[in-house]
């Protein structure tokens, strides 16, 4: 599965806080939520880390509907460790980078200039606290139409180099991992690694 992104990824940063219509907290028909019991362990994360010393920058993209109604999760954004130091020493303009791009595909859609469809919606839910690692990825945060977050993952390192090779056919499960939105939890979400266009 390999999806195009396209310079509407900028522009969807832009527009990542546009209102929409508020979402009932099911998860969508064909969505992957699993029974998960009320007492499953979930780690905590504080402050704001990043000790990898493996090159993790990329786009993750779900291979199966990651969705909440009819916001459903594109993809998890990755920066490279520049842009995380960066980030964390305060530098002028720096900016997070990392996060999870969801579309509400209830929108209009538009037509990007590399011929990608996109929908004209979307949010963009940045954590507060993470943690990344060369054994996974940790984050948590509050949107302020979706609620509390968080995401718990784990790299397939193979596949990581695969994708970081431009061979997003052998990346196919770069990261596995949890998702908790609101109530809703989305359980071993399988996500391809790729580069962008």
């Amino acid at each position: 599965m390999i999806r195009k992104i396209g310079l509407s990824f900028v522009v969807a940063l832009a527009i990542a806080a546009c209102d929409s219509a508020p979402t009932d907290a099911q998860p969508a028909p064909g969505s992957i939520q699993t029974d998960v019991s009320d007492d499953r362990a979930q780690s905590t994360v504080s402050g704001q880390s990043f000790s990898a010393t493996q090159d993790f920058g990329g786009y993750y993209l779900p291979m199966d509907d990651v969705a909440i109604g009819s916001i459903r999760l594109d993809h998890i954004s990755v920066g490279l460790d520049w842009e995380f130091e960066e980030f964390q020493s305060g530098a002028a303009d720096a900016f997070l980078p990392l996060g999870l791009n969801f579309d509400d595909t209830s929108s209009p859609t538009g037509v990007g200039e590399l011929g990608n469809t996109y929908y004209e919606v979307q949010h963009w839910l940045q954590p507060s606290a993470y943690n990344v690692t060369d054994e996974g990825l940790v984050m948590s945060g509050t949107h302020e139409m979706l609620g509390d977050f968080h995401f718990e993952g784990r790299w397939d390192l193979e596949d990581v180099r695969q994708m970081q090779n431009g061979y997003p056919e052998h990346a196919e499960s770069a990261l596995t991992g949890t998702l908790t939105v609101g109530d809703v939890v989305f359980e071993d979400v399988v996500f391809q690694g790729w580069l962008g266009d």
